[in-house]
């Protein structure tokens, strides 16, 4: 069952992909290898995401739940400043206790775009309401490009916030305590200022290196085709981590139509 749902996952994806260039992070958003930044894709994209993070760096720090993980994201686009991810966080050794795995639902809002002397300015928001939010994650991002006659770089710095709401188990939704995520939940994925930087030497390819508020990592990528990217990344050297993702537009015309602009050029 799991292999055909994986199957199914990646058919789907490169069937729908269409051409549009993105690199994103193990949970589907814009970024490096685990961290976000504040890099938008423009014209209303579409992202499908496959990561896996290995045992000894899960974001789950308990002992009980600690694993390896098999992230699965979408991520779209509703409008220029607002973006949606959904992420499921399957861990296939405990699958037996929980199931597909945990859930994350959350939002981004783009403050400011990027200009010849201003960074990119990203907020990150995880509505709150879970008993559990481990992979919850709130923070404040600026990105900036540079392009040089030998390649491209992108600069990223920003803050995650300590803290998070918590629902009450016996409570409402509207029923939440404000806890330190590293002594509450055991969590400390984006908990205190982290950066990170990407070199393109060539246009299909890079290199990038990040601070994670934890360890530093480094990882290299390419780019397939336009709509799809692999990556690949280790943590402090010393585990190996892949993200594969796709993407496409909202925004394309009627198969008829891209056929007669074919003709046309």
């Amino acid at each position: 069952m799991k292999s055909k749902f994986s199957f199914l996952f990646c058919l789907f994806v490169m069937l729908a992909a269409i051409k549009i260039q993105a690199q994103v992070n193990i949970m589907g958003k814009p970024g490096y290898m685990t961290t976000p930044s504040a890099e938008w894709f423009d014209q209303k994209p579409v992202g499908f995401t496959f990561s896996y993070v290995p045992t000894e760096y899960s974001l789950f720090e308990s002992p009980v739940d600690k694993n390896t993980i098999n992230f699965y994201n979408v991520r779209a686009s509703f409008t220029s400043f607002m973006e949606v991810n959904l992420s499921i966080a399957y861990r296939p050794q405990i699958s037996d206790k929980i199931g597909v795995g945990d859930r994350q639902l959350d939002f981004r809002f783009r403050l400011l775009k990027e200009k010849e002397y201003w960074p990119a300015i990203v907020i990150g928001w995880t509505p709150p309401g879970s008993v559990s939010p481990i992979l919850a994650h709130d923070y404040l991002v600026a990105t900036k490009h540079f392009n040089t006659s030998f390649g491209k770089f992108s600069t990223t710095l920003g803050y995650g916030s300590p803290y998070v709401f918590v629902k009450k188990p016996e409570g409402n939704f509207l029923d939440l305590s404000i806890e330190k995520k590293d002594e509450f939940l055991k969590a400390k994925y984006l908990t205190g200022f982290y950066g990170g930087f990407s070199f393109m030497p060539v246009n299909f390819a890079g290199i990038m290196m990040e601070y994670d508020t934890k360890t530093i990592n480094a990882g290299a990528f390419i780019k397939i085709k336009d709509w799809l990217y692999l990556q690949a990344y280790t943590f402090e050297a010393k585990e190996i981590a892949f993200t594969t993702s796709v993407n496409f537009s909202l925004d394309f015309a009627p198969k008829t139509l891209r056929s007669y602009e074919k003709d046309l050029d």
